[in-house]
């Protein structure tokens, strides 16, 4: 049945939203203190600042943070409209370098923080000031915001330049003061290393834009490249630009080192970021430079030892927002379904590419060593590793034996080969790599097998050159080339 009625008869009252119940509300949309501040830099960047300074006060009874940049600031009735929540729609177009998204960011990242927002901004030397302040608000029930001829008595305010803007927080009461300010610096620290990632194109030059400058109460923040590109092991794929919806994707694959490509456990660790490499593989997905989501395959597939090593950066446009799900956060996102098939497909790709570093770096291991004492064994899709009974230390024991004794040895090798912690290995290597330590024999237990293996070796019909060749790689006589060098020229000796 369908409703009739006359569009005279039609009626319109305005429901005004309860300002203090709204604008708390407003607090809980889900930021955190590195997703807050990253939101105010986007406006730092979008007003084309080239230095951008955090200050932090963290006495708990006098708390706040300032975050001061050398943009082009903004003049009094700007600064009204930037403080009004939701100043520009979410379908407005906007030019090619802003960051912004909702005209959200400035209001409901700070108040996710502090219930007291002081902007402080100045173009062509001109000081315009107007503070939020959640207290107000709830206790007259009004949007109001409150204007100030001048930024006196302001903190941090004189650190603005000739343009520029200051957005400070005060009343910190959502940052963790309550158990002490070391808990605050902590959360401080941790959002400064969110920065350094989310950031970090912006943080260095970068096809003709000049690097922006970030500091934190004076400490510059570093660059946290997640694609390793300083390294030279590392492979970089062509870039490959698709058109989604009318607008471009540019998606560029790396391959991160092997462990043995990389020459110190620092730069092994830096490579992995602060999760490991385990949890930092995936796509990294930039609007605008900045990083919006990072380490995740979207759920199209899992994350795997094979694939620990591969990242994939992809870049899309402000005017991409809508197709990826752009949250107000910047913090999620989802690819349209128009690309889902093609990464799919790029993810088996990389797969195989991240194997194939893995599988020369086992090919190496066992092709290069002429002694192994476990062997690895390939039937159909079958890996196996068992004892080597063939070498020439074990022989030469087995050689000693009577053949029930024989047989009972060989039964033990297979029972060790048996009870190989193939799981544990398997978990180890993928969350644990660099902890992993092998059993090693000290100095003397080395001479004493050492001597042995010659001895056996010599008698297989091998020179001194070709044995000290083969137990430099060999483990455990591998590294020890000055021991196996004197155990040769003392058997020469004949002593």
């Amino acid at each position: 049945m369908t409703d009739h009625f006359v569009e005279s008869e039609v009626t319109y009252q305005e429901v005004r939203p309860n300002a203090g119940a709204l604008i708390e509300s407003l607090r809980d949309i889900g930021y955190t203190m590195s997703s807050a501040l990253a939101d105010i830099v986007d406006n730092s960047l979008s007003a084309d600042a080239t230095k951008i300074a955090i200050k932090v006060a963290s006495d708990p009874d006098d708390a706040a943070i300032g975050i001061i940049d050398n943009g082009v600031g903004m003049s009094a009735p700007e600064l009204l409209e930037a403080m009004r929540p939701g100043s520009r729609s979410p379908t407005e177009a906007r030019e090619a370098e802003d960051l912004g998204r909702f005209g959200l960011g400035l209001k409901t990242a700070s108040f996710s923080q502090c219930r007291r927002l002081t902007v402080v901004t100045r173009r062509e030397n001109v000081v315009s000031v107007a503070i939020w302040d959640l207290d107000v608000v709830v206790a007259k029930n009004a949007w109001v915001v409150e204007i100030r001829p001048s930024a006196d008595g302001i903190r941090f305010a004189d650190l603005v330049g000739h343009e520029g803007t200051l957005i400070l927080w005060e009343k910190l009461d959502r940052v963790g003061l309550e158990l002490g300010s070391q808990n605050f610096l902590r959360v401080m620290d941790e959002a400064s290393r969110h920065l350094e990632l989310v950031f970090h194109r912006f943080m260095k030059s970068e096809k003709g834009r000049k690097a922006v400058s970030f500091e934190l109460n004076g400490r510059n923040l570093v660059p946290v490249d997640p694609f390793a590109e300083w390294h030279d092991a590392t492979i970089r794929q062509a870039e490959d630009r698709r058109v989604v919806n009318g607008s471009t994707v540019t998606i560029q694959p790396f391959v991160l080192p092997h462990r043995n490509k990389v020459d110190s456990e620092v730069e092994w660790k830096k490579m992995g970021l602060w999760d490991g490499h385990m949890k930092s593989q995936g796509f990294y997905l930039y609007r605008n430079r900045r990083l919006i989501r990072h380490a995740t395959w979207f759920r199209m597939a899992p994350q795997h030892r094979l694939t620990q090593l591969a990242r994939v950066r992809i870049d899309i446009g402000n005017e991409s927002d809508a197709d990826w799900k752009i949250d107000v956060l910047k913090a999620s996102a989802s690819p349209p379904p128009a690309i889902r098939d093609y990464l799919r497909k790029l993810i088996e790709g990389l797969g195989g590419k991240s194997k194939q570093v893995y599988r020369k770096r086992g090919a190496k291991l066992t092709d290069e060593n002429p002694l192994p004492l476990w062997q690895r064994t390939k039937t159909d899709n079958r890996i196996s590793y068992t004892l080597n009974e063939d070498h020439p230390m074990v022989a030469a024991f087995a050689a000693t034996l009577t053949e029930d004794q024989e047989n009972a040895l060989g039964g033990i090798l297979r029972l060790i080969a048996a009870g190989l912690p193939i799981e544990a290995l398997y978990h180890d290597m993928a969350e644990n790599y660099t902890d992993i330590r092998q059993e090693c024999l000290d100095e003397a237990e080395i001479r004493v097998s050492g001597l042995k293996l010659i001895d056996q070796l010599r008698k297989m019909g091998h020179d001194d050159r070709d044995i000290m060749a083969m137990l430099k790689v060999v483990p455990p006589y591998a590294g020890n080339e000055r021991i196996i060098s004197e155990l040769l020229d003392q058997q020469k000796a004949g002593k």
